[in-house]
């Protein structure tokens, strides 16, 4: 009858489950087993390779991880040097130090420790990042003066003569733990700090950075941030010769005249 056909599949219900459960289990048992094989007949493989591989061809692999762009090279890095807690005791380590610390005339080294200034470009709050050791810093650190054939700046620091020596670093804290290894006396400027936006308009800042914009704002058109009360004005003069014994001549059939008044600016103030 129905009523008996239905308690038979009743009782039969719980059985096929249990055998469906198991059967499920049989199949993921023997998925991961086959599974686990591939896997590990994969690794000899890669064993085998590694094994036939030369020491040139590991040697190649391991600067490609390196760095793509290496030739030639380690790619084992060194180890950290053990110096002492003082840095200023390294100097006793190198004898050279102990005379790179000495200027000519016999006074100590003053060297000047300042972020690299701002410059118009798209990135120009780049450079700010970095701070550098200065040997010559506008006559405040060392003796420097207008030399009087081409009006460049002339030091005398032997060190402040080779731009290579303008060393960068990433911190101010870098560069005085620098100068201290070499026995360097040294005076750190003051950091400079910028004022972030919150309308993610900072690349307008390139071209008229805030204060100008302040300026602009409040002042509107008598702004005279843009005044240049020498522009187009003449300021021409004749340089002394290499031994300061006159000056030197101008080019022309009047090289020798006198020099004419300086003319006024043309240009009208914006």
């Amino acid at each position: 009858s129905l009523f008996s056909f239905e308690l038979t599949m009743l009782s039969v219900r719980p059985v096929f489950r249990l055998w469906s459960r198991t059967a499920a289990q049989r199949f993921l048992s023997s998925t991961e087993s086959a599974v686990a094989i591939a896997n590990a007949e994969l690794e000899d493989g890669r064993s085998q390779l590694e094994a036939e591989k030369s020491a040139v061809q590991r040697k190649v692999e391991a600067m490609t991880k390196a760095d793509p762009n290496m030739v030639f090279g380690s790619t084992e890095e060194d180890p950290d040097p053990e110096l002492p807690e003082n840095p200023a005791e390294i100097t006793a380590l190198d004898p050279a130090h102990l005379r790179d610390a000495i200027m000519p005339d016999g006074t100590q080294r003053l060297v000047h420790i300042q972020q690299r200034a701002y410059r118009v470009s798209q990135n120009p709050m780049d450079s700010e990042q970095t701070w550098y050791i200065s040997f010559m810093d506008d006559g405040a650190t060392a003796k420097t003066w207008d030399n009087p054939l081409m009006g460049w700046v002339s030091g005398a620091d032997p060190m402040a003569s080779n731009i290579q020596l303008q060393m960068s670093f990433r911190t101010a804290s870098e560069a005085v733990y620098f100068a201290k290894k070499r026995g360097w006396h040294f005076v750190v400027d003051e950091p400079r700090f910028r004022r972030g936006r919150s309308d993610e308009v900072q690349y307008q800042d390139n071209f008229l950075p805030q204060k100008v914009a302040a300026l602009v704002k409040r002042d509107r058109k008598q702004c005279n941030h843009w005044e240049r009360p020498k522009a187009g004005a003449s300021h021409y003069f004749r340089p002394l010769k290499y031994h300061g014994e006159g000056e030197v001549s101008q080019h022309g059939p009047n090289g020798d005249a006198p020099i004419a008044a300086d003319a006024e600016s043309y240009y009208k103030m914006r």
